[in-house]
């Protein structure tokens, strides 16, 4: 247990963030450290990528590393020495961002970062709330990632995701505004008006190995209204395909919604790995990585040994 917790306690330093990127540097950064490129998109519109970011770049507690804006493609870059920052996002009409602890690794690091359109601009109320969803771009980093949310009334279709997009009933909704299937993010689902009781919330690896959930730099960042409630980094060492960012969104009467945390304990306990069993996808369930690693051992077992049996047939 101990050994778990270290390794999510040094995960919550590490990058969560990624995507293609590229963009003219500010003429205050140098040709010296590793080139960052950023990439600012629309949480809830796929594809729209946002111009006229302002990007800073700091290092915690210290002076500002570099700044500029992304241009018409949604990009920035920036020449940074390794190790952890501290980098806001802001834009007119958007929820701005902050993400304390974006650590740089390596040259050619990739990031992106989806923002949320203030409530002005949706027409939404503040007891609204946006679960954003953000992943690597790497080929060894998970390709789809899905989003999932229960929701806290007991309809048969309260279940949200990529096959049940919308679910709306009694007043209250829950939708699934960007799918994305390659890669980044955003994936984001949108509570408008939510009813009383728990919403559960998690992230599902579609695409299955060899990529991990672990190695794919995920973020979830949760914004009730327009604050952000919180931030969360999946921990390195993870190799389940499901994981609970928290414990849940929670809905009393009709007071703003709160977020409920894990405690350390119950980490430990991998309750962040657990999901309802009637709502849990067939091949996250426990042993499912071997049957998913065997399954296509078997065929290509099967496929030789037919090769064999056509070749003794000839010799025939």
């Amino acid at each position: 247990m101990a050994l778990r917790l270290l390794s999510r306690g040094a995960s919550r330093a590490a990058l969560a963030l990624a995507l293609l990127g590229g963009a003219t540097p500010s003429p205050a950064q140098t040709a010296e450290g590793l080139e960052v490129r950023f990439e600012l998109n629309d949480a809830q519109v796929k594809g729209r990528a946002l111009s006229g970011v302002r990007v800073r770049v700091a290092r915690p507690g210290g002076g500002e590393a570099a700044s500029g804006e992304t241009g018409a493609d949604g990009r920035f870059v920036a020449r940074l020495a390794s190790g952890s920052y501290e980098i806001s996002y802001s834009l007119e009409g958007y929820v701005p961002y902050t993400s304390e602890a974006t650590e740089v690794r390596s040259d050619g690091q990739l990031v992106t970062v989806s923002l949320s359109r203030m409530l002005e601009a949706t027409g939404e109320v503040p007891r609204d709330v946006r679960i954003i969803l953000n992943w690597g771009s790497r080929e060894d980093q998970v390709r789809d990632a899905d989003s999932h949310l229960a929701c806290a009334c007991a309809d048969g279709g309260r279940h949200v995701y990529f096959r049940n997009r919308v679910h709306e009933i009694s007043g209250h909704k829950a939708e699934l505004d960007v799918d994305d299937t390659d890669w980044g993010g955003p994936e984001t689902i949108t509570l408008t008006n939510p009813a009383s009781g728990s919403y559960l919330y998690w992230v599902h690896d579609y695409s299955g190995p060899p990529a991990l959930l672990g190695t794919s730099d995920l973020v979830v960042r949760v914004l009730i209204g327009s604050q952000q409630a919180g931030e969360f980094r999946v921990f390195k060492g993870l190799t389940r395909r499901a994981w609970r960012p928290f414990k849940a969104i929670q809905v009393t009467g009709d007071g703003p919604p709160s977020l409920l945390r894990f405690t350390e304990d119950e980490i430990a306990e991998g309750q962040d790995l657990a999901v309802p069993l009637e709502l849990q996808p067939p091949d996250s369930a426990p042993g499912s990585w071997a049957v998913g690693l065997a399954c296509p051992l078997s065929v290509l077992v099967a496929g030789l040994l037919y090769l064999v049996y056509k070749r003794m047939r000839k010799r025939r």
